[in-house]
């Protein structure tokens, strides 16, 4: 190749000088040497962008074409500058940066006129880095493809000459000259030219004309090596397109025509291209874009452009039909077939037009020579043919060991093209015109199908399938697992009439078949026959055969073999691309194998590479990291699973999709991998969104309702409850127990109305009568408890006005309410038992004051009968002592009196000196009697010590009044145990005393302790809730406090603590209630 090239730079050497020649005025003009042009003619400074880093036969047309024809239309001097981008070297936009920079600093003090991109990715970064580095300079391109830009924008002093790779007038061209053909190879590198070449064929060629006709397979991403082993196994009815290739799948750089030669050299089939570069390196032709005409379109254009104009980009002109005549005739191909206008290079005289007489010569002196030749061949005859039969045995045991060593080590896809070369190669050893190769179907027993065959020129080729019919006799014989052979048809017995007329018609004078034994079955036949002439069969070639049979029985079974597994593959695979979801395969250990052509339709993604973990590439980034964990997951598990997550689509839109996994399992019980389908389930997402927030808004007006709603139908189930019902129903049992959605709320109260539930009953009425119409709404309302503490609620039912029928039923919480109503209720009959009581004081004083002037009158007589009895000397012990204890009692029951009337009285005067122990046991004494009625029993532990206090006298009665009374009544419920009270009177710290007054009672709870003193709060069944809270009144107007204490065992303690008489005088007020 650099011979090539070397010579290629050695012919172009002329020109580089002619150019130079050019060139030189025009740089001298530049630098001012020559003063008169340089004041008429101004240079003009082109810029050639070449993507390549090197000239290849495309390029160098294009820059020889655009350079002579520029300088050839304008009149001023050019100077060309030319750049090589190398940007094929690289992936992405790696070099860019620094290229920029590069040229940045090269250009920065040259004016250029016009900037020439020659290639797609050198218009990209000339139309990218234009404003930076060439500003105000238009731009020319040629060998651009306008699907390479895509959406790039043009603007209007951007012009150039489109490349059009016309794949399907090649294809057309190809296909009319071999018409035969079902196969089509289309082979293009990796480079992003090579790219761009290979889209424009499946633009051009991916359609339903080409479809129907030919099968077309696209190899790229393949090594030079590669890709010429493809083409040596390439079979009749195949052709081979070959498209931009300068880089292979290693990362190699190469040259397209270097490439095309040596594909063309190793390939069985034809090879044709859309290049013009590619005629005269082994193509046989097709519709080519001449890179010349390129480059001097190209230079047209720019001339239009410095002169000011601005041309739209031009389209066609650059193509034409170009073949070579030498690989016409190397194919066989008739040229008369070629398209109207084709060109035909390389045509070569015949050698009868170029040494017509010196054949002639030769002629004559090779028959004088034949004469004397034959007479030594008839000598040697006997010698070679010894040497013959031996060497003939030599070749058939080096045939049968090569041919044994390539099927074993074949794989069984290239089975068949090894049959076919072990048939030629036997053909020719054995010199046969044809070798046939059939094989029995059990789904068509009556046919025998021709799966390989191999012909001589000239000899027509057995092809298709043969009825068994055609030829009984030998079909027969082949069967039964005989080699039948005949040297002559006429050696055929009578009974194989209908065969030697059929063979005839084969144009077969001579034949040998021998069967083929598979997995110990006939399963076909191996048959050689000779079309020229007529020959023997010996029996030793005979054995020779059958042994060259067995090898292609075991490599059919092994292809059979081999197929059934393609077949159940492809049958899978054909299943999975027409199927309406996407499905993939994958490995034990989670790699993905395998994507049907509806997932990579959605990706947009080539195969390769979604395959191992690359399919989690085309999942959403926020998505990823969840949707690969859950995966791996489930695969350490061997369990099923289903993933959502969103999935990149090709136009860059992601698609919500449901991947849903599970274990495949082999008939050995084995765990194989995952085989998974995927749906895309956007739509049904949008949709159930909208049904979603449809709900949410009608479920947040319902929800918002105030009460607990529910919503049932004429049946009486439950379609629908509010938050608070819902809320409610978690809080407490009633009245929302067993009633959910989906519950029938008519059934739940009937079985309650049943088990004697009232409140059930009275609910059940009421939501039937609203049902049945009865009724246009009810409301009811009822207690029910909730834990300890009784809850009212307000039931309402409602028509639920729809077509559909049903009511509302809706639950208030009344308690507040109805607590209200009965403190007020409370309130008023407190109100007026205190008006009876305040009446009742009121008598009390009235009677005491009428009673103590009885009282009086009875001491006064009671003294005066006891005077007068001493007086008249007639006094008696007893009667005297029984009206002094009557006159004792009357004194005592005027004191009772006389306090009565004290207790009546609003206000008292403080007095100071109050003897505690006194005061309390004026209040027990008055309280005797109740105590002695209740049997309790009253303990007094006195201070004998304890100081005395200043307050008014009453009140502070009345508490210890108030607690006694309380204390009684403690005990009075009590059923069983003592019955005591106990007041003890201590001296607690320096200026207080203290009264502990202990029952044996009911006691109170703790909670209860803290609100016993607040008014009409009671303890006790009726109490009125009044006296302790006047006794706290009073205890806290004289300075002190009183509390409660629950008792370890019983009862309570309630202390009262009261400032002694010298601690009084600190405490300002008089106290008073």
């Amino acid at each position: 190749m650099r011979l090539l090239r070397g010579a290629r730079h050695a012919a172009l050497a002329p020109w580089a000088l002619f150019l130079a020649l050019l060139i030189a005025p025009s740089a001298m003009a530049a630098d001012g040497v020559s003063p008169v042009i340089g004041e008429t003619l101004r240079p003009v400074n082109v810029l050639l962008l070449f993507a390549s880093p090197r000239l290849t036969p495309a390029q160098m047309a294009i820059d020889e074409a655009f350079r002579s024809t520029l300088t050839s239309r304008l009149s001023a001097p050019v100077y060309f500058y030319t750049e090589y981008l190398d940007l094929t070297l690289f992936h992405g936009d790696e070099p860019r940066p620094e290229l920029r920079a590069l040229l940045e600093r090269k250009y920065r003090g040259v004016k250029l006129d016009l900037v020439v991109a020659l290639a797609s990715t050198a218009l990209r970064f000339a139309i990218q880095y234009r404003a930076d580095l060439f500003r105000g300079a238009p731009v020319v391109f040629a060998s651009v493809d306008r699907a390479a830009l895509g959406d790039l924008p043009l603007r209007d002093d951007i012009t150039g000459i489109w490349l059009n790779a016309d794949w399907a007038r090649t294809l057309d061209a190809a296909l009319r000259l071999q018409p035969a053909t079902r196969r089509v190879v289309l082979i293009t590198g990796t480079s992003s030219t090579d790219r761009v070449w290979q889209a424009a064929a499946k633009r051009q060629l991916d359609v339903d004309r080409y479809r129907a006709g030919v099968e077309i397979e696209y190899l790229t991403d393949l090594s030079v090596d590669q890709v010429l082993q493809r083409v040596a196994g390439l079979s009749r009815g195949t052709i081979v397109l070959f498209g931009a290739f300068s880089r292979d799948a290693t990362g190699q750089n190469l040259i397209g025509a270097e490439v095309v030669r040596r594909v063309a050299a190793s390939s069985r089939v034809p090879v044709y291209g859309p290049g013009e570069t590619y005629i005269g390196a082994g193509i046989v032709g097709g519709h080519v874009v001449s890179f010349q005409a390129q480059g001097v379109r190209a230079a047209e254009l720019a001339v239009r452009v410095l002169g000011g104009e601005r041309p739209s980009p031009a389209d066609g002109g650059t193509n034409a039909y170009v073949f070579d005549w030498r690989q016409l005739r190397r194919w066989g191909l008739d040229e008369a077939r070629l398209p109207a206008g084709s060109e035909v290079r390389f045509r070569t005289p015949s050698p009868w037009d170029l040494y017509k007489w010196q054949l002639l010569g030769g002629v004559a002196l090779v028959t004088l020579q034949t004469a004397l030749i034959v007479g030594l061949l008839v000598n040697r005859r006997q010698r070679r043919r010894a040497q013959q039969a031996l060497a003939e045995r030599l070749r058939f045991e080096t045939l049968v060991s090569e041919l044994s060593a390539a099927f074993v080590t074949s794989p069984a896809r290239e089975v068949g093209g090894r049959i076919e070369k072990a048939l030629g190669r036997i053909v020719e050893d054995l010199r046969l015109d044809r070798a046939v190769l059939a094989e029995l179907d059990d789904r068509r027993p009556d046919v025998i199908e021709v799966t390989h065959s191999w012909t001589r020129d000239g000899v027509p080729a057995i092809v298709g399938s043969l009825e068994k019919r055609a030829f009984p006799w030998v079909a027969s014989r082949l069967q039964a697992g005989h080699i039948v052979a005949a040297g002559r048809l006429d050696d055929l017995p009578d009974t194989a009439q209908t065969d030697r007329r059929n063979m005839t018609a084969l144009g077969t004078r001579s034949f040998v078949a021998v069967p083929l034994i598979i997995e110990g079955v006939v399963g076909g036949a191996l048959a050689f026959s000779s079309i020229r002439a007529e020959r023997e069969w010996p029996d030793e070639l005979a054995q020779r055969l059958r042994l060259l049979a067995e090898i292609f029985a075991n490599a059919l079974a092994r292809r059979r073999a081999a197929s059934a597994a393609r077949e159940s593959e492809d049958r899978f695979r054909l299943l999975a691309d027409t199927a309406p979801l996407m499905i993939w395969m994958a490995e034990p250990d989670g790699r993905r194998t395998y994507f049907n052509r509806r997932w990579l339709d959605m990706t947009g993604r080539r195969p390769d590479e979604d395959l191992t973990d690359g399919w989690v590439n085309s999942v959403n980034p926020d998505d990823r990291k969840a949707a690969s964990e859950t995966y791996y997951r489930a695969v350490a598990e061997r369990r099923s699973f289903t993933i959502d997550y969103r999935l990149r689509r090709r136009d860059g839109e992601d698609r919500w999709i449901l991947d849903h996994g599970v274990p495949r399992i082999d008939e050995d019980g084995s765990f194989v991998g995952y085989v998974g389908s995927v749906i895309d389930i956007t739509a049904l997402n949008t949709a159930l969104k909208a049904v979603l927030e449809s709900n949410a808004l009608r479920s947040a007006i319902f929800g918002s309702l105030y009460g607990q709603v529910a919503a049932i139908d004429r049946d009486g189930v439950i379609i629908a409850l509010n938050h608070s019902w819902t809320r409610f129903a978690e809080e407490n049992a009633e009245p929302a127990r067993g009633l959910a959605v989906g519950a029938n709320c008519l059934e739940v109260w009937r079985a309650a109305a049943a088990g004697g539930d009232a409140h059930a009953y009275r609910a059940l009425e009421a939501v039937t009568a609203v049902l049945n119409g009865k009724k246009e709404d009810v409301r009811l309302e009822y207690a029910c408890r909730s834990g300890a503490v009784e809850r009212w609620f307000e039931m309402a039912v409602e028509p639920f006005r729809r077509p559909e029928g049903g009511a509302v039923i809706s639950y208030i919480d009344i308690t507040r309410r109805h607590n209200a109503e009965e403190e007020a209720r409370r309130q008023r009959e407190d109100l007026a038992h205190a008006q009876r009581v305040t009446t009742l004081g009121e008598l009390s004083a009235s009677l005491a004051h009428e009673i103590n002037q009885p009282l009086a009158a009875i001491v006064t007589n009671a003294q005066a009968a006891i005077r007068l009895l001493e007086r008249q000397g007639m006094a008696h012990a007893d009667v005297s002592e029984a009206l002094t204890d009557m006159a004792a009692d009357a004194r005592r029951a005027s004191a009772i009196i006389q306090r009565l009337r004290a207790l009546s009285r609003k206000e008292h005067a403080p007095q100071s000196g109050i003897a505690l122990n006194d005061l309390i046991d004026d209040v027990v004494s008055l309280l005797r009697h109740d105590f002695m009625r209740k049997r309790i029993t009253v303990l007094r532990v006195f201070d004998p010590v304890v100081p005395s206090i200043a307050g008014d006298p009453v009140q502070l009665q009345q508490v210890i009044l108030n607690l006694l009374v309380n204390a009684s009544e403690a005990i009075a419920h009590n059923d069983g145990g003592r019955r005591e009270i106990a007041i003890v009177t201590t001296r607690r710290t320096p200026g207080l005393v203290e009264i502990a007054i202990r029952d044996s009672g009911i006691g109170a709870k703790e909670s209860e302790l803290a609100r016993m003193f607040e008014r009409f709060v009671s303890t006790k069944p009726g109490g009125l809730g009044m006296g302790l809270a006047i006794s706290r009144t009073i205890v806290e107007a004289h300075g002190g406090r009183i509390r409660a204490i629950a008792n370890p065992d019983r009862g309570l303690t309630l202390h009262v603590e009261l400032p002694c008489e010298q601690s009084v005088t600190e405490h300002s007020g008089s106290p008073s209630r």
